[in-house]
């Protein structure tokens, strides 16, 4: 059996996930599904829109958050649903970087709906660990 991509832990106000990769890269894309399905459920987005997102950070732990709030960004300001994300380039040394496109479409909420509204990634009980099986980030966002 695989292991998912992610998974709701228990938090009595916010949203706390457990977000997997076997790569840096693989939990970055994670990262994308985790929000999408977090928010919107399950529900098919056509690749209507294309978005590229560059994010650059010193550590690896500023990386993936600031990775987070780029695709809650595209959603919240540019009204995008992210259905598929694709890494162009990823750097891993001498601080962190990454381009990567977003495909997707535009938000409808009468078709999209909205399950929950994440706001933030947040500092409150972050981890992100190497794994056997690659990586393993801990995340409470503020909805």
């Amino acid at each position: 059996m695989s292991r998912p991509r992610f998974r709701q832990l228990d938090h009595t106000s916010d949203l706390k996930v457990e977000i997997y990769g076997r790569s840096l890269a693989d939990l970055l894309v994670n990262g994308a599904h985790c929000i999408l399905e977090s928010m919107l459920g399950e529900c098919r987005i056509a690749e209507q829109r294309i978005e590229e997102v560059r994010v650059e950070s010193e550590t690896k732990q500023e990386f993936f958050l600031d990775w987070l709030r780029e695709l809650l960004y595209l959603f919240s300001v540019k009204g995008m649903v992210p259905g598929r994300v694709e890494v162009v380039s990823l750097r891993e040394s001498g601080g962190f970087s990454v381009v990567a496109r977003v495909l997707g479409e535009d938000y409808d909420p009468d078709r999209h709906g909205l399950v929950v509204e994440i706001k933030a990634p947040t500092y409150h009980q972050f981890s992100m660990e190497k794994t056997a099986d690659g990586y393993a980030a801990t995340v409470v966002f503020d909805v």
